[in-house]
């Protein structure tokens, strides 16, 4: 009698959570199908920075007030430079050489201002910048542009090595 009731107990909790479980996975679920279908656009994201790649953990955010959580999980400084260009490739290349500038970084001075949004500064390894920008609809390219010294002596331009990304906002 004393198990009988203890397995009733037990088959009636039973119940009870798996109701809850089937309530919060639909409610999990309708979330999901809102940011799928363009419902809910996030306003932030975090940018992963390690040697060389750049990621946006969402591509795709709310146009106005952004907020940029730029984590540097590798073993050197770098930097995100955010500027409104339809893609990578419409970046501007230094072509000669300076004293600031490799062939192959980009060549920041020729971005008109008004494409400019911004940038992090120096983000040390396992430090986390944030940061916020005003973003109007569009498409817009963050990339690393710190020069390192290789062990020849030549420059390795973090952005040359294919640290970019992009973004868009609607």
């Amino acid at each position: 009698m004393i198990f009988s009731m203890l397995a009733m107990l037990f088959a009636f909790g039973a119940l009870i959570v798996a109701g809850l479980a089937w309530s919060r996975s639909n409610d999990t679920k309708d979330a999901l199908a809102k940011v799928q279908a363009g419902g809910v656009t996030p306003t932030s994201t975090a940018v992963t920075l390690q040697e060389y790649t750049m990621t946006p953990h969402a591509a795709v955010l709310k146009a106005g007030t952004v907020t940029l959580n730029v984590h540097n999980v590798g073993s050197v400084t770098h930097e995100l430079v955010l500027v409104n260009e339809p893609s990578i490739a419409a970046l501007p290349i230094v072509q000669t050489a300076t004293k600031d500038r490799a062939v192959g970084d980009v060549n920041e001075e020729a971005i008109p201002d008004n494409l400019k949004m911004g940038e992090t500064g120096d983000v040390k390894p396992g430090h986390t910048v944030v940061k916020t920008f005003h973003l109007t609809p569009g498409t817009y390219v963050m990339f690393c542009n710190i020069d390192d010294q290789g062990p020849n002596g030549t420059a390795i331009n973090h952005f040359h090595q294919g640290m970019a990304a992009t973004i868009s906002t609607q």
